[in-house]
Protein backbone atom coordinates (compact mmCIF):
# COMPACT_ATOMS: atom_id res chain seq x y z
CA UNK A 1 0.00 0.00 0.00
CA UNK A 2 1.32 3.44 -1.01
CA UNK A 3 2.28 5.53 2.01
CA UNK A 4 1.21 9.19 2.14
CA UNK A 5 3.94 11.51 0.92
CA UNK A 6 5.25 13.67 3.77
CA UNK A 7 5.27 17.04 2.01
CA UNK A 8 6.14 18.89 5.21
CA UNK A 9 9.50 17.16 5.47
CA UNK A 10 10.33 17.99 1.85
CA UNK A 11 9.79 21.69 2.55
CA UNK A 12 11.78 21.43 5.78
CA UNK A 13 14.68 19.96 3.83
CA UNK A 14 14.54 22.93 1.44
CA UNK A 15 14.71 25.40 4.32
CA UNK A 16 17.73 23.57 5.75
CA UNK A 17 19.56 23.62 2.40
CA UNK A 18 19.09 27.38 2.09
CA UNK A 19 20.36 27.92 5.65
CA UNK A 20 23.55 25.97 4.89
CA UNK A 21 24.07 28.12 1.80
CA UNK A 22 23.60 31.27 3.92
CA UNK A 23 26.19 30.00 6.42
CA UNK A 24 28.83 29.47 3.77
CA UNK A 25 28.15 32.78 2.03
CA UNK A 26 28.41 34.51 5.43
CA UNK A 27 31.64 32.71 6.30
CA UNK A 28 33.49 32.44 2.99
CA UNK A 29 32.34 35.56 1.10
CA UNK A 30 30.99 38.41 3.19
CA UNK A 31 29.30 38.63 6.63
CA UNK A 32 25.58 39.26 6.32
CA UNK A 33 24.87 39.90 10.00
CA UNK A 34 26.49 40.69 13.32
CA UNK A 35 25.72 40.20 16.99
CA UNK A 36 23.05 37.69 17.95
CA UNK A 37 21.94 37.13 14.36
CA UNK A 38 25.49 36.20 13.39
CA UNK A 39 25.60 33.78 16.32
CA UNK A 40 22.55 32.02 14.90
CA UNK A 41 24.02 31.89 11.38
CA UNK A 42 27.28 30.49 12.76
CA UNK A 43 25.30 27.49 14.03
CA UNK A 44 23.67 26.66 10.70
CA UNK A 45 26.14 23.80 10.29
CA UNK A 46 23.62 21.92 12.44
CA UNK A 47 21.32 21.85 9.42
CA UNK A 48 23.54 19.05 8.12
CA UNK A 49 22.66 17.08 11.26
CA UNK A 50 19.02 17.79 10.48
CA UNK A 51 19.65 16.19 7.06
CA UNK A 52 21.07 13.09 8.73
CA UNK A 53 18.10 12.81 11.08
CA UNK A 54 15.68 13.33 8.21
CA UNK A 55 17.41 10.59 6.23
CA UNK A 56 17.10 8.08 9.04
CA UNK A 57 13.42 8.92 9.43
CA UNK A 58 12.63 8.77 5.71
CA UNK A 59 14.53 5.52 5.15
CA UNK A 60 12.43 3.86 7.86
CA UNK A 61 9.23 5.39 6.51
CA UNK A 62 9.88 4.31 2.92
CA UNK A 63 11.73 1.01 3.31
CA UNK A 64 10.30 -0.56 6.47
CA UNK A 65 8.25 -3.05 4.45
CA UNK A 66 11.37 -4.11 2.55
CA UNK A 67 13.32 -5.14 5.65
CA UNK A 68 10.73 -5.81 8.36
CA UNK A 69 11.06 -9.58 7.89
CA UNK A 70 14.80 -9.69 7.27
CA UNK A 71 17.40 -8.72 4.72
CA UNK A 72 17.29 -10.42 1.36
CA UNK A 73 20.17 -10.01 -1.07
CA UNK A 74 17.92 -8.62 -3.80
CA UNK A 75 16.16 -6.06 -1.60
CA UNK A 76 19.49 -4.92 -0.11
CA UNK A 77 21.03 -4.53 -3.58
CA UNK A 78 18.05 -2.57 -4.90
CA UNK A 79 18.12 -0.35 -1.82
CA UNK A 80 21.80 0.51 -2.26
CA UNK A 81 21.32 1.10 -5.99
CA UNK A 82 18.44 3.48 -5.25
CA UNK A 83 20.50 5.38 -2.68
CA UNK A 84 23.56 5.54 -4.93
CA UNK A 85 21.38 6.75 -7.80
CA UNK A 86 20.14 9.50 -5.49
CA UNK A 87 23.50 10.99 -4.56
CA UNK A 88 26.32 9.77 -6.80
CA UNK A 89 25.64 11.24 -10.27
CA UNK A 90 25.36 14.79 -8.98
CA UNK A 91 28.36 14.23 -6.73
CA UNK A 92 30.46 13.25 -9.76
CA UNK A 93 29.18 16.21 -11.80
CA UNK A 94 29.99 18.75 -9.08
CA UNK A 95 33.48 17.31 -8.64
CA UNK A 96 33.88 17.77 -12.40
CA UNK A 97 32.71 21.37 -12.02
CA UNK A 98 35.32 21.94 -9.30
CA UNK A 99 37.97 20.56 -11.67
CA UNK A 100 36.94 23.25 -14.17
CA UNK A 101 37.26 25.89 -11.43
CA UNK A 102 40.72 24.53 -10.64
CA UNK A 103 41.77 24.70 -14.31
CA UNK A 104 40.48 28.27 -14.50
CA UNK A 105 42.56 29.27 -11.47
CA UNK A 106 45.54 27.42 -12.89
CA UNK A 107 45.40 29.41 -16.12
CA UNK A 108 44.83 32.65 -14.22
CA UNK A 109 47.53 32.60 -11.54
CA UNK A 110 49.74 29.58 -12.37
CA UNK A 111 50.40 26.47 -10.35
CA UNK A 112 53.14 27.97 -8.17
CA UNK A 113 50.79 30.74 -7.03
CA UNK A 114 47.89 28.49 -6.04
CA UNK A 115 49.23 28.37 -2.47
CA UNK A 116 46.98 26.41 -0.10
CA UNK A 117 44.66 25.57 -3.01
CA UNK A 118 47.18 23.05 -4.41
CA UNK A 119 48.09 21.75 -0.94
CA UNK A 120 44.56 21.31 0.34
CA UNK A 121 41.41 22.10 -1.62
CA UNK A 122 42.57 21.00 -5.08
CA UNK A 123 44.78 18.04 -4.25
CA UNK A 124 44.59 15.56 -7.10
CA UNK A 125 44.46 12.56 -4.76
CA UNK A 126 41.48 14.24 -3.13
CA UNK A 127 39.41 13.35 -6.20
CA UNK A 128 39.80 9.63 -5.45
CA UNK A 129 38.91 10.23 -1.81
CA UNK A 130 35.80 12.15 -2.87
CA UNK A 131 34.66 9.57 -5.41
CA UNK A 132 35.20 6.73 -2.92
CA UNK A 133 33.13 8.42 -0.18
CA UNK A 134 36.20 8.46 2.07
CA UNK A 135 36.18 12.14 3.10
CA UNK A 136 35.15 11.36 6.68
CA UNK A 137 37.56 8.60 7.68
CA UNK A 138 40.62 10.69 8.59
CA UNK A 139 42.63 10.55 5.36
CA UNK A 140 42.90 14.36 5.21
CA UNK A 141 42.71 17.07 7.87
CA UNK A 142 41.10 19.52 5.46
CA UNK A 143 38.41 19.88 2.81
CA UNK A 144 39.08 18.83 -0.78
CA UNK A 145 37.28 19.91 -3.95
CA UNK A 146 33.56 20.26 -3.17
CA UNK A 147 33.72 20.53 0.61
CA UNK A 148 30.02 19.97 1.50
CA UNK A 149 30.23 16.56 -0.17
CA UNK A 150 31.81 15.23 3.03
CA UNK A 151 28.26 14.65 4.27
CA UNK A 152 27.58 12.33 1.33
CA UNK A 153 30.31 10.07 2.64
CA UNK A 154 28.69 9.94 6.08
CA UNK A 155 25.27 9.47 4.49
CA UNK A 156 26.46 6.59 2.30
CA UNK A 157 27.90 4.58 5.18
CA UNK A 158 24.68 5.14 7.12
CA UNK A 159 22.78 3.73 4.13
CA UNK A 160 25.03 0.66 4.11
CA UNK A 161 24.23 0.01 7.78
CA UNK A 162 20.55 0.95 7.65
CA UNK A 163 18.91 -2.46 7.00
CA UNK A 164 20.92 -4.07 9.80
CA UNK A 165 20.07 -1.29 12.24
CA UNK A 166 16.43 -1.44 11.20
CA UNK A 167 16.20 -5.17 11.95
CA UNK A 168 17.36 -4.47 15.51
CA UNK A 169 15.35 -1.32 16.21
CA UNK A 170 12.10 -2.52 14.63
CA UNK A 171 11.88 -5.28 17.24
CA UNK A 172 11.81 -2.82 20.15
CA UNK A 173 8.55 -2.56 22.08
CA UNK A 174 7.01 0.04 24.38
CA UNK A 175 9.35 2.66 25.77
CA UNK A 176 12.34 0.62 24.58
CA UNK A 177 11.55 2.27 21.27
CA UNK A 178 13.22 5.39 22.66
CA UNK A 179 16.53 3.48 22.71
CA UNK A 180 17.76 4.79 19.30
CA UNK A 181 17.19 8.37 20.45
CA UNK A 182 19.06 7.67 23.70
CA UNK A 183 21.92 6.14 21.69
CA UNK A 184 21.97 9.24 19.48
CA UNK A 185 22.10 11.61 22.46
CA UNK A 186 25.00 9.64 23.95
CA UNK A 187 26.74 9.72 20.57
CA UNK A 188 26.28 13.48 20.23
CA UNK A 189 27.63 14.03 23.76
CA UNK A 190 30.66 11.88 22.93
CA UNK A 191 31.32 13.87 19.75
CA UNK A 192 30.78 17.29 21.30
CA UNK A 193 32.64 16.84 24.59
CA UNK A 194 35.35 14.30 23.73
CA UNK A 195 36.01 13.80 20.03
CA UNK A 196 35.57 17.33 18.68
CA UNK A 197 38.60 18.52 20.66
CA UNK A 198 40.68 16.07 18.61
CA UNK A 199 39.32 17.20 15.26
CA UNK A 200 41.64 19.61 13.38
CA UNK A 201 38.84 21.78 12.06
CA UNK A 202 38.11 25.39 11.25
CA UNK A 203 36.85 27.14 14.38
CA UNK A 204 33.58 29.00 14.32
CA UNK A 205 33.19 32.00 16.65
CA UNK A 206 31.00 30.21 19.19
CA UNK A 207 33.37 27.24 19.47
CA UNK A 208 36.58 28.58 21.04
CA UNK A 209 36.94 25.36 23.06
CA UNK A 210 36.10 23.12 20.11
CA UNK A 211 32.96 21.81 21.82
CA UNK A 212 30.86 21.23 18.77
CA UNK A 213 29.18 18.69 16.55
CA UNK A 214 30.87 20.28 13.55
CA UNK A 215 33.32 17.44 12.95
CA UNK A 216 33.84 16.32 9.37
CA UNK A 217 37.20 14.83 8.50
CA UNK A 218 37.87 12.26 11.24
CA UNK A 219 34.51 11.72 12.90
CA UNK A 220 32.10 12.76 10.18
CA UNK A 221 30.96 9.19 9.55
CA UNK A 222 30.13 8.77 13.23
CA UNK A 223 28.31 12.12 13.21
CA UNK A 224 26.21 11.03 10.24
CA UNK A 225 25.36 7.59 11.65
CA UNK A 226 24.42 9.06 15.03
CA UNK A 227 22.00 11.50 13.39
CA UNK A 228 20.67 8.71 11.19
CA UNK A 229 19.98 6.54 14.26
CA UNK A 230 18.14 9.44 15.88
CA UNK A 231 15.94 9.71 12.78
CA UNK A 232 15.17 6.00 13.02
CA UNK A 233 14.16 6.49 16.64
CA UNK A 234 11.93 9.42 15.70
CA UNK A 235 10.24 7.19 13.11
CA UNK A 236 9.52 4.61 15.83
CA UNK A 237 7.90 7.34 17.94
CA UNK A 238 5.97 8.63 14.92
CA UNK A 239 4.79 5.20 13.81
CA UNK A 240 4.09 3.43 17.08
CA UNK A 241 3.85 5.72 20.09
CA UNK A 242 1.36 8.20 18.62
CA UNK A 243 2.17 11.52 20.26
CA UNK A 244 0.26 13.48 17.61
CA UNK A 245 -2.39 14.85 20.03
CA UNK A 246 0.43 16.50 21.99
CA UNK A 247 2.88 17.50 19.26
CA UNK A 248 0.83 17.76 16.08
CA UNK A 249 -0.02 21.46 16.09
CA UNK A 250 1.42 24.68 14.77
CA UNK A 251 2.09 26.24 18.16
CA UNK A 252 4.34 23.35 19.15
CA UNK A 253 6.32 23.95 15.95
CA UNK A 254 6.60 27.68 16.68
CA UNK A 255 7.72 27.13 20.28
CA UNK A 256 10.27 24.47 19.34
CA UNK A 257 11.59 26.56 16.45
CA UNK A 258 11.97 29.53 18.80
CA UNK A 259 13.92 27.36 21.24
CA UNK A 260 16.23 26.30 18.42
CA UNK A 261 16.94 29.95 17.56
CA UNK A 262 17.53 30.82 21.24
CA UNK A 263 19.85 27.84 21.71
CA UNK A 264 21.92 28.93 18.71
CA UNK A 265 21.92 32.60 19.67
CA UNK A 266 23.09 31.91 23.22
CA UNK A 267 25.61 29.28 22.22
CA UNK A 268 24.01 26.39 24.05
CA UNK A 269 25.58 22.99 23.57
CA UNK A 270 24.97 21.60 20.10
CA UNK A 271 23.43 18.43 21.51
CA UNK A 272 20.53 20.55 22.81
CA UNK A 273 20.01 22.33 19.51
CA UNK A 274 20.15 19.16 17.42
CA UNK A 275 17.73 17.37 19.75
CA UNK A 276 15.30 20.25 19.24
CA UNK A 277 15.80 19.98 15.47
CA UNK A 278 14.88 16.31 15.69
CA UNK A 279 11.75 17.30 17.58
CA UNK A 280 10.87 19.69 14.75
CA UNK A 281 11.08 16.77 12.32
CA UNK A 282 8.64 14.74 14.43
CA UNK A 283 6.24 17.68 14.79
CA UNK A 284 6.41 18.41 11.06
CA UNK A 285 5.79 14.76 10.19
CA UNK A 286 2.65 14.75 12.32
CA UNK A 287 1.46 17.97 10.73
CA UNK A 288 -1.70 19.95 11.34
CA UNK A 289 -4.00 22.13 9.26
CA UNK A 290 -2.04 25.34 9.84
CA UNK A 291 1.34 23.63 9.74
CA UNK A 292 0.52 21.89 6.46
CA UNK A 293 -0.62 25.20 5.00
CA UNK A 294 2.72 26.81 5.92
CA UNK A 295 4.83 23.99 4.49
CA UNK A 296 2.69 23.94 1.33
CA UNK A 297 3.91 27.38 0.20
CA UNK A 298 5.00 26.75 -3.41
CA UNK A 299 8.46 28.25 -2.90
CA UNK A 300 9.11 25.90 0.04
CA UNK A 301 7.98 22.79 -1.82
CA UNK A 302 10.13 23.74 -4.82
CA UNK A 303 13.16 24.41 -2.64
CA UNK A 304 12.53 21.05 -0.99
CA UNK A 305 12.55 19.27 -4.34
CA UNK A 306 15.74 21.08 -5.33
CA UNK A 307 17.34 20.84 -1.88
CA UNK A 308 20.00 18.25 -2.69
CA UNK A 309 21.04 20.13 -5.82
CA UNK A 310 21.11 23.41 -3.90
CA UNK A 311 23.20 21.87 -1.15
CA UNK A 312 25.74 20.17 -3.40
CA UNK A 313 26.11 23.11 -5.85
CA UNK A 314 26.20 26.15 -3.55
CA UNK A 315 29.87 25.81 -2.62
CA UNK A 316 30.85 25.36 -6.27
CA UNK A 317 28.97 28.57 -7.05
CA UNK A 318 30.93 30.39 -4.33
CA UNK A 319 34.18 29.21 -5.90
CA UNK A 320 33.03 30.33 -9.36
CA UNK A 321 32.04 33.79 -8.07
CA UNK A 322 35.45 34.19 -6.43
CA UNK A 323 37.45 33.28 -9.57
CA UNK A 324 37.82 36.94 -10.73
CA UNK A 325 39.07 37.87 -7.24
CA UNK A 326 41.78 35.20 -7.14
CA UNK A 327 44.93 37.07 -8.10
CA UNK A 328 48.56 36.63 -7.12
CA UNK A 329 49.12 38.04 -3.64
CA UNK A 330 45.44 38.77 -2.92
CA UNK A 331 42.89 37.25 -0.58
CA UNK A 332 39.83 36.49 -2.76
CA UNK A 333 37.40 36.88 0.13
CA UNK A 334 38.75 40.32 1.06
CA UNK A 335 38.93 41.32 -2.60
CA UNK A 336 35.27 40.38 -3.05
CA UNK A 337 34.30 42.36 0.05
CA UNK A 338 36.18 45.41 -1.20
CA UNK A 339 34.55 45.15 -4.63
CA UNK A 340 31.04 44.86 -3.12
CA UNK A 341 31.52 47.26 -0.20
CA UNK A 342 28.92 49.71 -1.56
CA UNK A 343 26.30 46.97 -1.94
CA UNK A 344 24.32 45.99 1.18
CA UNK A 345 25.42 42.50 2.14
CA UNK A 346 21.85 41.22 2.30
CA UNK A 347 21.39 42.16 -1.38
CA UNK A 348 24.53 40.22 -2.27
CA UNK A 349 23.15 37.30 -0.27
CA UNK A 350 19.78 37.45 -2.04
CA UNK A 351 21.51 37.49 -5.43
CA UNK A 352 23.61 34.49 -4.38
CA UNK A 353 20.55 32.56 -3.18
CA UNK A 354 18.67 33.32 -6.40
CA UNK A 355 21.59 32.08 -8.49
CA UNK A 356 21.96 29.00 -6.30
CA UNK A 357 18.25 28.22 -6.48
CA UNK A 358 18.26 28.62 -10.27
CA UNK A 359 21.22 26.26 -10.58
CA UNK A 360 19.48 23.89 -8.15
CA UNK A 361 16.35 23.84 -10.31
CA UNK A 362 18.28 23.25 -13.53
CA UNK A 363 20.40 20.58 -11.86
CA UNK A 364 17.35 18.80 -10.45
CA UNK A 365 15.51 18.89 -13.77
CA UNK A 366 18.34 17.95 -16.13
CA UNK A 367 20.83 15.99 -14.02
CA UNK A 368 19.61 14.76 -10.65
CA UNK A 369 16.17 13.37 -11.49
CA UNK A 370 16.93 11.93 -14.97
CA UNK A 371 20.12 10.15 -13.87
CA UNK A 372 18.44 8.77 -10.75
CA UNK A 373 15.58 7.35 -12.78
CA UNK A 374 17.90 5.88 -15.44
CA UNK A 375 20.17 4.15 -12.92
CA UNK A 376 17.23 2.62 -11.05
CA UNK A 377 15.71 1.34 -14.31
CA UNK A 378 19.03 0.03 -15.58
CA UNK A 379 20.41 -1.70 -12.50
CA UNK A 380 17.50 -2.55 -10.17
CA UNK A 381 16.00 -6.01 -10.38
Amino acid sequence: MQKPYLHNLTSLRGIAAILVAILHFHFFMTPVASGNTAHVIDKFYLMVDLFFILSGFIMCYVYNDSFINGIEKRSYKNFLIARLARIYPLHVVTIGAEVLVFLSLLSKVGYDNLGPFKQHLYRLDGILVQLGFLQTVGIFNFDTWNAPAWSLSAEWWAYVLFPFLFIVFSKLKGFKQFLPIVIAIIGWILIEFVLSAKEPFMDFPLNPNKRTLDVNWHYGTLRGIVGFICGMGIWLVFEKLKFKPVLGNGWTLVVTGTLVIISMMLGWYDVISVFLLGTIILISAYGSKNMDRFYAFPILTKLGNWSFSIYIWHNVIIHVILIPFNNVGTNPKKAFQTYTQDIPSFLSLIAFLLITSLVGWLSFKFIERPTRQWIKRRFSS
